[in-house]
Order: structure tokens, then sequence, then C-alpha cells
């Protein structure tokens, strides 16, 4: 049984995503959890004030969330028709962070799944949960994301690090009853590559084929051919970015992960996550 865990604000986009994930997903056996965070509004709120307030000012904004998830989670249940799917509500007062970090830990999530606002840059919101929630797969869904022409993951990465595969295996093992083709795409130029890199994407290749019926596909971005311009023209595909250790700057946030510059080329595909 496959854990899914999809923080949501109730918008349109929001549940674009749901219908998104839960197509890419027919297949499989899966919990799906709506998690929706809230907080107390208190500007402008004085001290004197926040005492007085009554249990009627406390109790709405989770009466309210409890609402929407309920509304979601009944009209998930009905419209998807799926007996191999299922839907929970989880209802926090705290931050989004928080909140992601502590379900996957105890409910066992397999995969974050966000929603992209299908911009330029990604948002503060989706780089805080990218930098601060690495305990598995995030997956970012662009507006009208679809798996109508099937599922391709593309793995892209310069390999002169070689692959940490556990959390790659862990999305490909989600979509077992699927089939997804597979394919690496080099961010070098073939001629420049190091003997390191080949090495790595040797190993990577071998590590695949366990999971594919069909060929590996490999491919190198080709000179002034940009990854802008690959994702565009592949949108259908799920593009698969891989997320560094954090180093001593960018744990006290001195710098940003490098990953987060690829992501902003890739605002029309589908994308997911991985951490070394």
């Amino acid at each position: 049984m496959k854990k899914i865990l999809i923080p949501t604000d109730f918008s349109l986009k929001s549940c674009q995503t749901v219908d998104y994930i839960i197509n890419l997903f027919k297949n499989e056996n899966c919990e799906f959890y709506f998690l929706n965070t809230y907080r107390y509004e208190m500007t402008g709120l004085s001290a004197i004030e926040m005492l007085q307030a009554d249990d009627e000012w406390f109790e709405r904004p989770k009466e309210q969330s409890l609402k929407s998830l309920g509304k979601l989670v009944t009209n998930y249940t009905i419209k998807s028709n799926n007996i191999k799917h299922s839907f929970h509500a989880i209802s926090e007062n705290r931050n989004i962070v928080d909140g992601l970090k502590d379900n996957v830990d105890k409910i066992g999530i397999d995969i974050i799944v966000l929603t992209s606002k299908g911009l330029s840059t990604l948002g503060a919101k989706t780089e805080n949960i990218l930098e601060k929630v690495r305990s598995c797969p995030v997956l970012i869904v662009p507006p009208h994301a679809t798996t109508c022409n099937g599922i391709t993951l593309t793995v892209a990465s310069d390999f002169q690090n070689k692959i940490n595969t556990s959390e790659i295996e862990r999305f490909i093992k989600a979509l077992e009853n699927t089939n997804t083709q597979i394919g690496i795409l080099v961010l070098k130029e073939q001629s420049t590559l190091t003997e390191k890199a080949a090495d790595n994407i040797e190993t990577f290749l071998g590590y695949l084929k366990q999971f594919s019926c069909n060929s590996i596909g490999l491919e190198f971005l080709k000179p002034a051919y940009k990854l802008k311009d690959y994702a565009s023209a592949h949108n259908d595909e799920i593009m698969c970015v891989v997320d560094n250790k954090p180093d001593l700057f960018r744990k006290i946030g001195i710098v940003k992960s490098k990953v987060i510059s690829t992501l902003n080329k890739l605002n029309s595909n589908t994308v997911l996550t991985v951490h070394q």
C-alpha cells in the first residue's frame, strides 16, 4: 500500500494536482492523505484582545479546515470510483513544514506531492519545503499536468557524484503496476564527460535495468541546448532531479540549494526531487 501526502489549500490548482495524482496512481493500491495546516490571524491584535478572544475565535479556523477537508475526502471518495484508493484528512494548527515532516515519519509516507504555480520561479513556501523536508521524495505538479501519453521518468544529472538510488526506487516501485518508461538525461555534452561521470552513468544504467522491461533511454545535452529547451520539448515527462546533501553554508541559510535554479527551468514539467 503506497502512502501519498498532499498538502492542500482547497484552491482549483490544488484540486487539479489531486486529479493528476489519482490518475497517475490509478493502478496502485494507495492511501491519499490530504493535509491542511492553518494558523491564527493575530495581526493587529493586542495582548489584551488575545486574552479576551472567545472560544469561537479559536475554533473557527479549525472548523473551516475540517469542513473543507471533509468535503474533499467525500468528493474524491465518490469521484474516484477506485477500490484501490482511500482518502484521509489531516487538519493541524502549525506551519506546513513541520506538518509535512512529522506526518512523513508518523504515517510512513512514500511521496509528498506539491502544487506548482507554473511560474518561472518557485514560491517561497515550496523552496522552504524542499530545503527542510528531506526524508522522502517530493513530486511537484504544475497546473494542467497530464498523464494521457503514458508515464516517462527522466533522471537529469551531471553524474559527477553517484546517484543515491533509494528515493528513485521508492518512486518507481510506487508505480510498479504501470508501464513506466525510464530515461537518463546527462547534463553535459558527451565529449566533455569525465571518466568518473561515465562510470557513474554506467552503474546507474545497470541499476535501472532491473525496474524496466524496456530499454533505458540515454541522452546528452547537445551544444547550445539548454535544460529548459529540453523540458519544453518534453513537458509530458516527469523530470527527476537530485538535490545534493546540504553543506554548512546551506544549513545556516547563506546559500540556497542548486536544485532550486534547476527547478525554475522545469516549471512546465512535473518534477520529482530526490535527495542525496
